[in-house]
C-alpha cells in the first residue's frame, strides 16, 4: 500500500492530510477517512488516540486479544490476526480490509508526521 502524508491547504489553513491507494466502494479512500476523523478533538489530542489504535493492534499481534475494535467518530476498525477490516459506522458494507501491516505503518506513519508539525 502506498501512503502519503501532506498539508492540504486549499482553504488557506495547512491541515494534516492522508492518503493511500487502497479505496473502497465509490472510489473513497476508507482508510484516510478514519484517520482525518478527528471527532471533533484538537490535533495534539489525536495521538493519544493513536496510540490506543497501536497498543489494540500490539495486543492482538501477541495473542493478548483474539480481536478488538477501535473506532473514532463515524469510522472503525475490527483488528484480528486475518486483517484490519476499516468501516463506516453508519454502513458496515462501506469498508475494506487491509494486512496488519499495513495498518501498523500507517497509524505510525500518521503519528510521526502529527507529531512532526
Amino acid at each position: 500500500m502506498n501512503i502519503r502524508y501532506f498539508l492540504e491547504g486549499s482553504t488557506g489553513i495547512a491541515t494534516p492530510w492522508f492518503s493511500t491507494d487502497e479505496v473502497g466502494p465509490d472510489n473513497i479512500d476508507i482508510l484516510a477517512c478514519l484517520l482525518i476523523d478527528d471527532g471533533g478533538i484538537p490535533l495534539f489530542e489525536t495521538v493519544a488516540w493513536l496510540d490506543e489504535g497501536l497498543n489494540r493492534l500490539i495486543a492482538v499481534r501477541r495473542e493478548d486479544e483474539v480481536s478488538t475494535e477501535w473506532a473514532r467518530d463515524a469510522w472503525a476498525t475490527h483488528i484480528s490476526k486475518s486483517g484490519v477490516k476499516v468501516y463506516s459506522l453508519y454502513d458496515e458494507d462501506f469498508s475494506i480490509t487491509i494486512s496488519l501491516d499495513d495498518f501498523e505503518r500507517a497509524l505510525r506513519g500518521w503519528k510521526d508526521f502529527l507529531l512532526s508539525l
